[in-house]
């Protein structure tokens, strides 16, 4: 497994130095519980389209088709700054891999242990994010969903056929080992082939909170911004921005001044929002 990156952290009672954890081993967890992509024309569909598949368990699951769209719910960011930036997934040619801008984003919240105050502070950041990316980050509901690193892309008994929707949720670091210490909230995304096997496109996201770190935050004076701050970082994470050196960016690994997206966060974030969609 790939060590811990530094990231966002904050405490209660007094500012840490941030830090946290890039969830870019999604996929490689993926490929190593026993996930296998191949292109098949095994069936009377595929003689129109080829299907890719993923074997599961050892059974053979058709990479999930995209929901029929009509174009982007929301219009394409311009890129209007320049700044450091960078991307946790790219094609062979280096173009950023995101999610498909022409299908909402769905979210959905485990709010077991949210502290008070954490659905605005979500409603706040998710707005930022969708913003800055114009992708359409659309909550669909609540989950009994564990908050678990090993977490399965699909899951037909919770939430359909489709990829899992980006899993939000509050945690422990009883629970989830990756909050230990000073880390205050872990996000990323997989990356995953089109259901023709063409393309790569993220999906299954997870990004969890401390709910203890943040509620401190929450009640502390001028502490939700700084609070805010951290779970945009990890939603950008969820989108595909990966840290960068430069201080003057929300991304930077380690930083306790900076609370809003600076001009290389805008500029990935509004990159990765004009990917190509999936046809």
């Amino acid at each position: 497994m790939p060590g811990r990156a530094p990231g966002h952290v904050a405490t209660a009672a007094a500012p840490r130095r941030r830090r946290g954890l890039v969830l870019v081993p999604l996929l490689l967890l993926a490929v190593g519980a026993g996930w296998a992509v191949h292109v098949s024309d095994g069936d009377l569909a595929s003689l129109v389209r080829p299907r890719a598949y993923v074997e599961i368990d050892g059974e053979a699951v058709a990479v999930p088709l995209p929901e029929p769209a009509q174009g982007r719910p929301l219009p394409a960011v311009p890129v209007t700054t320049s700044g450091s930036h960078a991307f946790l997934h790219t094609a062979p040619d280096g173009a950023p891999v995101g999610y498909d801008p022409c299908r909402p984003v769905r979210l959905v919240l485990r709010p077991d242990g949210m502290p008070e105050g954490g659905q605005a502070l979500l409603d706040e950041a998710v707005a930022q994010v969708q913003a800055a990316s114009g992708l359409a980050l659309v909550a669909v509901g609540t989950t009994d969903e564990p908050p678990l690193l090993e977490r399965p892309l699909i899951q037909p008994e919770r939430y359909g056929e489709g990829w899992a929707p980006v899993l939000v949720a509050w945690s422990d670091e009883a629970t989830v080992p990756e909050l230990e210490g000073q880390v205050a909230g872990v996000g990323g995304s997989a990356a995953v082939p089109g259901a023709d096997g063409a393309g790569t496109w993220l999906a299954a996201g997870r990004l969890v909170l401390d709910a203890e770190d943040i509620g401190g935050l929450l009640e502390r004076e001028g502490g939700a911004a700084q609070a805010r701050a951290i779970v945009v970082h990890e939603l950008a994470h969820v989108l595909g921005l990966d840290h960068v050196d430069d201080a003057g960016e929300l991304m930077h690994p380690v930083t306790s001044s900076r609370t809003d997206l600076g001009p290389g966060d805008r500029q990935g974030l509004a990159l990765l929002g004009q990917v190509a969609c999936e046809s």
